[in-house]
């Protein structure tokens, strides 16, 4: 009917269940249990369920109930509560919390105390250390207000204990669960290893490298350091990447030759713990471009090297791989092994065997190896030889007699201090010229030279000496009477345009005096001179601004003091110009039949036969004509091609032919007795309306023009006259021949005797003349052809 809970000795209940009504009623001390305690009565057996236990909870509970007709019944019994420990709390040795569970760092070799503090517990708490499932210490100490501690002692620290993890469990009842707490141990360690990552082979003078060293096992990361045989690097020299498995530190560096065989070497070391670093080594190879020490010449005397002796150069080369070649150069250019300049190029000497003075000058080598090239520092080879002339060795000097003339003679030599004679050579002795008509300067020296007395036209000849010896062939100066210039040769028009064109010619030789050339230009159409211009050194011309789609006579001549040469006439044009803006006319395209195609063939063909007749006839006319003719000769003013002679000039055209077949008609084989022969026709311009002058102070070109029958014509009628009257055929052909011979002094003596006589020769050719245009027209149809070999000859 009713239930009461008591607790120990107290007399007041502090639960109870009333079942005495219809509704049972429960009733609880507020403050013991409050609303955590409630009776279960429909369970066999019943019972006082508490939620929320609390350790005041603890104690001996005694339950009596009553009954409606039996005595109340008494029982006790005995609640023990379980009080589970606090946190574990792990302390280090300066008794601070170990922060995100690690102790440390602690440097190795050292003893370490850490401590598991926990608190509270009933019954009493086990402290227990733990590592990897291994019990460490389980010796519990017992502190003041309920606290309760385990100290753990390691020690030694050794690189074992790196990382290590510790585990703090603390248990009071196995009803309770273990709570725990755990530690790592951060041990500063020296660096285990350290290497060079892929080393070079060698490195090269002057290049950077770079170099890299790996550093591992060291807590923290190590401090890397650079050497090279005991010098540090600079902080700057390198840079160091911590990375989990170790230090990278990277080397950058610019080895030089002195570095070869030197020790390189990496040290790591502990940035917190006093002990011996450790290093790694690399010997360096160091590769070098090739570096020229110097170039010997080995000689019998190498300051005074002879022409014609044996010279051998050698070149100290440095080198580091070897030299796979060496390369000689003189004055910039390659020597190359030449046996036939005796010439001999070894491996690390040049040999030039009977050395000739040309090779003077300044020598260098290069090296080659692996690496590269090295040039050296050019050496002097100084090689002594007589003197010998710097320009030609001949050459002609015009002058005029009473003139002087200065004439320069240049040598090279080694030594260079000369000394000068001068010498005059005639046809019969050798004479020596003062010291006073010539100077010295260098090795230069300057003759100034008139044609005088014994010293006169000849050869001047030069001789320069130094301490080697005389020259062997002297420096020879032709002494010739000054007179005009040669004509120049081989002009030609090129490079036409619209307004231009390009004459270019040889010079001819310069009469012994310094000359300049002339060109003319005129209107081939009205005889206008379009163009005058004088040039030194080459007679080259360019014909500028000139009117287009014409047609120019250009002649070309030479002048000095003396005079001028014979022109050189040629034919020059320009050009039509092209117009802007001309509208091109419309085509107007019409169908052309097969008729008409065949009609216009026809047409054409006839057109082109008759412009082959017209060409070939004009050609054939054109050869008749003696060139330079004046009634029918060329249009434009004309001037003689030989100028007239000034002074006692000698003439400029000699016959020299003594054969009589040449001179006297009446010679002539019998082969030859069908020619016509035709006399010489000066051509002459200053009488215009003169159609031969005859005069013996003219100094002209003439023709001689010699013409054969072709043995089959029979007509007459197609025939011309001549010079002189004399008869051309249509089917003749023209032989041209000019003589024209250097003037010497004796040519111009016999030019004068022949002076005399020239009248009475020309009179005795004129008659000449009319026998033969006789014979001829009386033999025409009988005379037969001359065969090859004798008109070849002709």
């Amino acid at each position: 009917m009713l239930t009461l809970w008591f607790k120990s000795k107290s007399k007041k209940p502090m639960y109870s269940y009333d079942a005495r009504s219809s509704t049972p009623r429960e009733w609880s001390d507020s403050s013991f249990f409050g609303d955590r305690a409630k009776y279960v009565a429909v369970e066999q057996p019943p019972y006082l369920a508490i939620t929320d236990v609390k350790a005041t909870d603890e104690g001996v509970y005694e339950c009596r109930v009553d009954f409606a007709r039996s005595p109340s019944r008494r029982h006790r019994t005995s609640l023990g509560v379980i009080i589970p420990p606090g946190t574990p709390r792990i302390l280090r040795n300066d008794s601070t919390v170990a922060s995100n569970g690690i102790a440390g760092p602690y440097n190795e070799g050292s003893n370490v105390t850490i401590t598991c503090q926990v608190k509270g517990g009933k019954p009493p708490p086990q402290v227990k250390w733990w590592r990897e499932n291994e019990l460490q210490d389980d010796e519990v100490e017992k502190r003041m207000a309920g606290e309760y501690r385990n100290e753990l002692h390691i020690g030694p620290l050794t690189r074992e204990h790196l990382n290590a993890k510790y585990v703090c469990q603390v248990t009071n009842h196995e009803l309770v669960d273990a709570r725990s707490a755990n530690v790592v141990l951060l041990v500063n360690l020296p660096p285990l290893e350290v290497k060079f990552v892929d080393p070079p082979s060698h490195v090269v003078a002057g290049k950077s490298h770079a170099v890299q060293c790996k550093s591992s096992g060291g807590r923290p990361h190590s401090r890397i350091s650079w050497w090279l045989d005991g010098k540090p690097f600079g902080t700057e020299a390198f840079k160091m990447v911590n990375k989990t498995d170790g230090t990278l530190s990277t080397l950058t560096f610019t080895p030089t030759e002195e570095d070869h065989n030197k020790m390189l070497h990496c040290k790591a070391e502990s940035p917190v713990l006093q002990h011996t670093p450790i290093e790694d080594t690399l010997k360096l190879d160091v590769y070098s471009v090739p570096k020229v020490l110097s170039i010997d010449i080995e000689t019998p005397d190498p300051a005074y090297v002879k022409e014609g002796e044996n010279v051998t150069l050698w070149c100290r080369v440095k080198a580091y791989p070897k030299v796979k070649q060496i390369t000689w150069y003189h004055k910039g250019i390659q020597v190359r092994h030449n046996l036939e300049e005796g010439i001999k190029v070894g491996r690390q000497k040049l040999m030039m065997i009977g050395i000739e003075r040309h090779r003077a000058g300044m020598y260098s080598c290069r090296g080659t190896n692996a690496v590269g090239d090295g040039q050296s520092e050019p050496s002097i080879l100084d090689v002594k030889y007589a003197p010998v002339c710097s320009f030609n060795s001949s050459e002609k000097v015009g002058i005029a007699r009473n003139d002087q003339v200065m004439v320069q003679c240049r040598v090279d030599a080694s030594p260079g201090h000369v000394t000068f004679k001068w010498y005059l050579r005639t046809n019969t002795k050798l004479i020596n010229i003062p010291t006073e008509w010539f100077t010295v300067q260098d090795r230069t020296s300057s003759l100034n030279y008139n044609v005088t007395g014994i010293y006169a036209y000849g050869d001047i000849l030069c001789y320069a000496s130094n301490e080697l010896g005389e020259q062997a062939k002297p420096c020879s100066y032709t002494l010739v009477p000054a007179g005009r210039p040669e004509p120049p040769r081989d002009c030609t028009a090129s490079n036409h345009t619209a307004d231009t064109f390009h004459v270019a010619c040889f010079p001819g030789y310069d009469g012994g005096l310094e000359q300049e050339f002339v060109v003319l230009a005129f209107d081939d159409k009205n005889e206008r001179l379009i163009r005058n211009e004088t040039v030194k050194g080459a007679p080259v011309f360019t014909l500028e601004d000139l009117p287009p789609e014409s047609d120019y006579l250009v002649k070309v001549y030479a002048q000095n003091i003396k005079g001028k040469s014979t022109e050189q006439v040629l034919h020059g044009f320009t050009l039509p110009s092209a117009q802007p803006g001309t509208a091109v006319p419309a085509t107007h395209i019409f169908p052309i039949t097969p008729i008409l195609g065949v009609l216009i063939g026809v047409v054409a063909a006839l057109v082109l036969v008759a412009v082959v007749v017209v060409v070939v006839m004009k050609l054939r006319g054109d050869t008749r004509t003696i060139k330079g003719r004046p009634e029918g000769g060329l249009k434009g003013p004309h001037s003689p091609l030989h100028p007239a002679k000034d002074g006692d000039d000698g003439p400029d055209v000699i016959l020299c032919r003594t054969d009589s077949t040449y001179e006297d008609v009446d010679g002539i084989p019998q082969k030859l007795k069908h020619a016509n022969i035709y006399e010489t026709v000066p051509y002459d311009t200053k009488d215009k309306n003169s159609k031969n002058s005859e005069s013996g102070d003219t100094d002209e070109v003439a023709y001689a023009e010699l013409t054969f029958s072709n043995g089959k014509s029979k007509s007459k009628k197609n025939k011309k006259p001549g010079a002189n009257g004399a008869i051309r055929t249509s089917e003749e052909s023209t032989i041209y021949a000019t003589i024209d011979h250097s003037r010497t002094a004796a040519q111009q003596k016999q030019q004068q005797q022949q002076g005399m006589q020239q009248q009475k020769l020309q009179q005795q050719a004129q008659q000449k003349q009319k026998d033969l245009e006789s014979m001829s027209q009386a033999e025409t149809d009988s005379i037969p052809l001359m065969d090859a070999a004798l008109e070849s000859n002709v």
